[in-house]
């Protein structure tokens, strides 16, 4: 029977950790069993081909030392000739020939030392880059077959086997996203400003789950800055009484600001669970690990006042709220904006706001690094640390041709994928029943014409070459949103639109008063960003749906899809 996670905290640091270790040491043993490479014969290819680009670098150097050589010489020639001309202007004829004569000869002889010296140097040079480029090149062809077994998915497969309750499927179904939808508040994706560049879909003990990372559009101002410079002249009365005049000159500034489309990633976990099936709360992250002890304990004094003046007024209203016996907890936490006691304290047992305290203040994963949202059974975190991870393993970061150097990439990034997921589910572990198995109707599931989700959908579509989907004038980041058109047995047909912007450069002209007392009109460059659409076809299934008249073949997560002319 799999091992319930009880306190998400102590079982990463006392077994969840050291499992995964050994899990992943396994996995690597037999990779490098299965791809016959030879460790050993490795360092020694390595060790040379460093020793070779060592000798090169030296070489190199040395070349550098004498061309930079070669340049001071000629520097001082140019001024030797340069005093020389002074010594013609000032009348000295003859000193002035030799010293150029002088300056030329010096540097006629010492080129002549100087440039067969640098040649060799330089022919030596290539000699050697040449010997250690073919060690390295002797060395990526060592290690090819191990950094060709890494695949994309052995961090899933690895986590899996750590925590056998984890059950990650290669696509978002339209099957799955309706199941979260009817049974677990997954609301619907009609967002036009933002857009799914990747996904990763499960279960956890039966309770679906769902990483998605967007790109998000939103429209800000930006400031565009000109200036002028103005010249006149002034006039003025000297100490002495006399009129004169001298040039001023100004440099005037101006200022516009203009509409301008910002983009960004954004990347959540949503997990569904039957608990709590009426509840609503939010808090945010506030690094509370960053603080000392004294100035938590200083926070949860203040913020006891302030659950006692909420419990007051919430008393004096007929209103919903009690503060938790709990105090460190209920301020800690701090999702005072909940919407059913009863609930929030049957979620929240005194084991959950102890593992949830932990959590908070804890260093050994990423602290309180996380937002916590909930609405009735669905629930999302957005995490900090998980911003700017991919949702899957990049298996190109592990290659390299030195085998010690995989190992260390392979053992620490598989280690750090797997802290990376299992704290962003840890504030759902620390809640004992959301990891109870979900009651669901025993009625079949009906069959869908539409096999996957708008979420795959536009993961494809954002994988591919931009070039296929977006207006041919687009000069942004591209939202690129999906529909379902209709399907086959074999594929599902989508309807694409790309929406991006063109930008024209405008020029506004800024009244600008100067210290002539004139207005001036200081000019200012800005960008317009004009709205662009284009729509597309795509075909989408799980083999190649590609032929006469497709375009643009992607395959990643186990799908394929083309763009259809």
């Amino acid at each position: 029977m799999d091992q319930m996670i009880f306190n998400p905290l102590e079982d990463y640091e006392k077994r969840l950790k050291d499992t995964h270790r050994s899990n992943v040491d396994r996995f690597w043993e037999e990779l490098v069993s299965r791809s016959g490479v030879n460790p050993e014969e490795n360092r020694a290819a390595v060790a040379k081909y460093h020793a070779r680009q060592k000798k090169a670098d030296e070489v190199k150097t040395k070349a550098g030392a004498w061309k930079a050589l070669r340049v001071i010489t000629i520097i001082g020639m140019v001024l030797a000739v340069i005093i020389a001309i002074a010594m013609f202007a000032g009348g000295s004829v003859l000193p002035g020939i030799l010293l150029a004569l002088a300056a030329v000869g010096l540097l006629l002889v010492w080129l002549k030392v100087l440039n067969p010296r640098i040649k060799n140097l330089d022919q030596v040079y290539a000699e050697e880059q040449a010997k250690a480029d073919a060690l390295l090149e002797t060395c990526w062809q060592q290690m090819a077959p191990l950094n060709g077994l890494f695949g994309s998915w052995d961090g899933i497969s690895l986590l899996e086997k750590t925590i056998p309750q984890f059950d990650f499927q290669p696509s978002f179904s339209q099957e799955q996203e309706k199941d979260m939808r009817d049974h677990f508040n997954f609301p619907g994706y009609d967002n036009a400003e933002h857009s799914v560049v990747d996904t990763l879909s499960g279960r956890y003990n039966g309770n679906p789950f769902l990483f998605e990372r967007r790109r998000v559009h939103k429209m800000g101002t930006q400031d565009y800055y000109g200036q002028l410079t103005i010249h006149w002249t002034e006039w003025y009365t000297d100490s002495k009484g006399n009129r004169r005049s001298r040039s001023r000159s100004q440099t005037l500034h101006a200022t516009v600001t203009k509409p301008k489309p910002f983009y960004h990633l954004e990347t959540k976990l949503h997990y569904g669970a039957q608990a709590g099936p009426d509840l609503v709360f939010s808090r945010q992250n506030r690094h509370l690990e960053d603080k000392s002890d004294r100035a938590i304990d200083a926070m949860v004094r203040k913020g006891e006042k302030k659950l006692r003046k909420k419990a007051e007024k919430a008393l004096e209203n007929n209103e919903n709220f009690m503060g938790m016996t709990n105090t460190e907890f209920d301020v800690l936490f701090d999702a005072l904006d909940r919407n059913h006691e009863v609930q929030f304290r049957l979620l929240f047992t005194p084991l959950a706001q102890t593992n949830m305290v932990d959590l908070l203040r804890s260093e050994a994963g990423y602290g309180d690094d996380f937002d916590f949202y909930k609405n009735r059974r669905m629930n999302t975190i957005v995490s900090e640390h998980s911003q700017n991870r991919d949702l899957l393993p990049d298996p190109a970061k592990f290659h390299s041709y030195d085998f010690d150097v995989i190992r260390e990439r392979f053992l620490s990034g598989h280690a750090e994928y797997f802290k990376a997921v299992y704290f962003d589910f840890a504030p759902l572990l620390a809640l004992p029943v959301y990891q109870d198995r979900p009651v669901h109707s025993l009625d079949p599931l009906p069959d869908y014409a539409q096999k996957y989700s708008v979420w795959e959908y536009e993961a494809l579509a954002n994988a591919m070459n931009p070039v296929h989907l977006a207006h041919p004038n687009s000069k942004t980041p591209v939202i690129l949103k999906a529909a379902y058109t209709d399907g086959s047995q074999s594929a599902d047909r989508v309807c694409i639109t790309a929406y991006s912007y063109d930008t024209i450069t405008r020029v506004d002209y800024v009244p600008v008063r100067g210290g002539d007392g004139d207005v001036h009109l200081v000019p200012v460059p800005w960008q317009e960003y004009i709205p662009l659409e284009a729509r597309q076809q795509i075909q989408v299934s799980v083999t190649d749906p590609g032929g006469d008249g497709s375009i643009a073949g992607i395959h990643t997560h186990g799908l394929y899809a083309r763009v259809l002319k």
